[in-house]
């Protein structure tokens, strides 16, 4: 009678760790196909490039997955970058539109056959002239002050400006100086002002030259 006892209670105990040696591995199976359709999912997502990160499975077999959208990251980052370089790039005053438009028209005249560089130093000399306290202090009052710029009084002040002088204009505004500081801009090879002959130019862009 013992000897059976002894063999019934190894057969049990057979069994027992037989099935749940297969419940292990059912368990497993499920938390893989678990794993396999997450991972399938995220491919799908095609629009967007994400980070798989700290897969967990616990012990119910429950699986955690940490996704970080890096598209959207990328975004933010690059947004927060056009931002600082808006708040860097900050116009040296005010100006409305007409009075862009007026800068460019005088920019058009006087620097007519200069490079695009020439065309900023001009619009530069005349910003700098309104900040200037021996200057009107407008746009309007340098460009027509008194035998300031032989293009207003010859009438070539009127003409349309072109989309380079317009552009000129604009990076003047937007702190573009070629002529480091200059007020004063001549082309000596035909001035006929005795008085602004007499400035020491420092330095000369095409057929122009500039004095502080």
């Amino acid at each position: 009678m013992g000897r059976y006892y002894k063999i019934i209670l190894s057969l049990v105990i057979a069994i027992f760790m037989v099935t749940g040696t297969i419940s292990a591995y059912e368990g497993t199976d499920v938390n893989l196909i678990s794993v396999t359709n997450l991972l399938k999912k995220t491919q799908d997502v095609k629009s967007k490039k994400i980070n798989l990160c700290n897969l967990k499975i616990d012990k119910e077999g429950h699986t955690n997955l940490c996704v970080q959208d890096v598209a959207t990251s990328d975004n933010k980052s690059i947004n927060k970058n056009e931002d600082v370089a808006e708040e860097e790039t900050q116009a040296v005053m005010s100006l409305s539109d007409e009075q862009l438009n007026l800068l460019s028209k005088l920019v058009a005249a006087e620097a007519r056959g200069e490079s695009y560089e020439g065309q900023v130093a001009v619009a530069a000399v005349v910003l700098n002239r309104v900040k200037d306290s021996r200057f009107p202090d407008s746009i309007e009052g340098v460009i027509y002050q008194k035998n300031a710029f032989s293009v207003v009084r010859d009438g070539y002040i009127d003409a349309q400006p072109t989309e380079e002088s317009y552009k000129a204009a604009k990076d003047a505004l937007y702190g573009s100086d070629p002529t480091n500081d200059a007020i004063y801009f001549w082309n000596p090879d035909i001035s006929t002002c005795n008085w602004i002959n007499t400035l020491n130019p420092h330095l000369r862009i095409g057929n122009h030259v500039f004095a502080r």
